[in-house]
Order: structure tokens, then sequence, then C-alpha cells
């Protein structure tokens, strides 16, 4: 049977190519710009059903090893930057939602690889031995693979646990009106009656108790952060960015931090959940501060370049997340969210629905 995937899963196949064609990786700056800064690959490891190791060596060539660490197969380098180009010319024709480059699919079988996709408890795309110039070191990192190739991402994946519950503020409302609200169809015109007619959103709670921990873990004063940030999101003049929404935070200044630069206070906690999404914390699951994808990312571009974001230089990885992210809105009727509620206080609610994804 013939292997299919999307341009998101044949892209971790390219990046497997052009990785071992180029022997080096270069960093990204804020904007994916390629930096004077590279490191060279000592080795990358697959684990499928079996394990391969994939070592450039001194003569060009790529010496594939086996879990048994006896040669298995030698190709000079060459042969992966053509196999890499050809690669990327058949994922950007790719049309249909899933579909087979038989191909690619081919010399994949001659370097022991059977999946897009290898198998990972974790966060991480694909496992890399690098050497960092900067420390002299060479870890063996876990990277998670971006595309730009397909559909952007999602950063942070939503469900019934990313909903967060607002208290309907400013003056009461009746069972009436609050009918005659929910009665309008789409949800940014919903929010926009709220507003217009007097009402305030004003953060209740993290309806998952382990994300609200999680939060709390990050930040004590994340969850209120976060709920401020999403607040602006739906407002129907608003703009989707996670940087413009933190900068409309930041104006407001809820929680009167009196330091010289108040925006980078509030782009510093953004930054901090950012980063911790996107190196291993998820909503639904308790959140210890271990990193799973511990190397970064790795971004594969429109044009088929690929930069890294290594951990090390903290500062890139979180700018470039900073600058390449927006909150998105799911499915209402799944996650159920988005119409006013009353609760047993006799106060009205509405709850809210977090998701953020990549602009590109």
């Amino acid at each position: 049977m013939a292997i299919t995937g999307n341009k998101g899963e044949w892209s971790e196949i390219y990046t497997l190519f052009r990785l071992l064609g180029d022997g080096k990786v270069y960093a990204g700056d804020a904007n994916l710009n390629k930096m004077d800064l590279y490191y060279p690959i000592i080795n990358v490891i697959r684990e499928e059903s079996k394990k391969y190791e994939y070592k450039p060596d001194i003569e060009h060539n790529i010496v594939v090893i086996d879990e048994n660490g006896k040669e298995y197969l030698r190709i000079p380098m060459q042969r992966f930057v053509n196999e890499s180009s050809s690669l990327l010319k058949k994922i950007k024709e790719g049309r249909d939602s899933a579909f087979s480059i038989p191909s690619a699919e081919s010399f994949m079988g001659q370097i022991g690889c059977k999946r897009l996709k290898a198998p990972s408890k974790d966060k991480s795309d694909i496992h890399i031995v690098i050497h960092d110039f900067r420390t002299s070191m060479t870890p063996k990192l876990g990277f998670s693979i971006k595309s730009q190739l397909g559909s952007a991402s999602t950063l942070l994946n939503p469900g019934e646990s990313t909903n967060i519950c607002y208290h309907i503020t400013n003056k009461s409302m009746s069972d009436s009106e609050l009918s005659e609200i929910n009665d309008i169809e789409d949800h940014l015109p919903r929010i926009g009656a709220l507003i217009e007619r007097g009402y305030g959103l004003e953060y209740s709670n993290i309806e998952h108790n382990t994300f609200r921990n999680n939060l709390l873990f990050l930040d004590t004063c994340m969850p209120q952060f976060i709920a401020q940030c999403l607040v602006y999101y739906n407002m129907p003049s608003s703009v989707s960015s996670v940087k413009s929404a933190v900068e409309a935070v930041a104006k407001t200044n809820p929680f009167n931090f009196t330091g010289n630069d108040i925006k980078a206070f509030y782009e510093h906690k953004m930054k901090v959940l950012l980063l911790d999404v996107a190196l291993g914390m998820t909503p639904a699951k308790e959140w210890t501060g271990r990193y799973d994808a511990n190397g970064g990312y790795l971004i594969v571009k429109k044009d088929g370049d690929i930069v890294c974001y290594h951990f090390y230089n903290r500062n890139d990885v979180e700018d470039y997340l900073y600058n390449n992210t927006r909150f998105d809105r799911a499915s209402r009727k799944r996650y159920h969210f988005g119409a006013l509620y009353r609760g047993d206080d006799g106060e009205v609610y509405i709850k809210l629905n977090l998701q953020i994804r990549f602009t590109k």
C-alpha cells in the first residue's frame, strides 16, 4: 500500500532529506530569516520499528547505521540534495488533502524509512545530534517540525479543556435579553451585542482544573492575563495576532505594573506561555516544566529553506513564536462555548475558547 500524507507530513521526510543533504542547519531570526549562525549535523536518529542513524562522513557521504550499530548503507550527500529538491517540487504540486509521492517513497525504502512520521511520545518530530560552536557541545536534541508548505499548524490545540469562563458585568440581565442575545447566530455579532448594550466580560475561572493549574505553574497572573488577551481577540473590531492582543492588554495595564517598560512586562508573560506550549505543555496534562522538544523548532519555509530555532538561543525562539502566532476560533458546538448562561449564583456567564495557531 502506497504511503500517503498531507503537505505537513511529507514535510517531515523533506526535512530529513534536506538536512542530510546540507549537513548543517542555519539558525533563524524572529522573522524567519537565516542568520550567519549554523549548526553542523553530527547525526540524525530516526526510530520506527527499527532504529537508524544517519551520519555525514568526511567524504560527503551519509552513512546509514542500523539498530545493531552496523553500517547498512552509504549514499553520497548529493543524492539527498537531489531527492529533497524533487520532493519539495512534488509537495508544492500536491492538491489533495493526502497524496502519495512514489519517487520519494522508493528512496525512503532504500534508507530504512517506512513512515512519514516517526512515532513519538513527545512533541519531537526528529532527533538530531548537532555541534554547537559556542558551547563545544554535541547534544542529542529533539526538534518539532513546522512547515509553511501546507496549512498553518496549531500551537495550542482547542478542546473543552481550553474554555475560559467570564462573568457578564456592569448590570443585570433579564432572561428574555439573555435569550435574545443568544439568538444571534454568529459569534462576533453576539459579543458585539453584549458590548453595545453596555455589558462587560470579567475573568471568572478556567473551566478545566488541570489547565488552570498549568497556567498558575507558569505565572500566578497567567489565567487572568490569557483571559484578557482572549477578550480582545473576540471583540468584533479586533485582530487575531497574539502580539496585537498583548499590546492591547498592555495599554490597559490590568496588573498595575509600574516599571519603565510596561509592554515588555506583558510580552514576557505571553512568551513564557508560548515557549512552554511549544516545547511540551498541553492543557489537559499536568505540567511539571520538563520540555519534550528539548532542541526547539525546525521551520520549513515556503521556498524550501529550513531554519532552526535552538532552545539554547531562547530569546530567538520566543521572538519567533511571539511574532508568528495568532488566536483562532474552534467549533462552538463541539467545544460548548460562546453562549450566555445563568450560573447557580443567578449571575450570567459566557465561555470563550483558547486556540493558538501559527500565522503561516
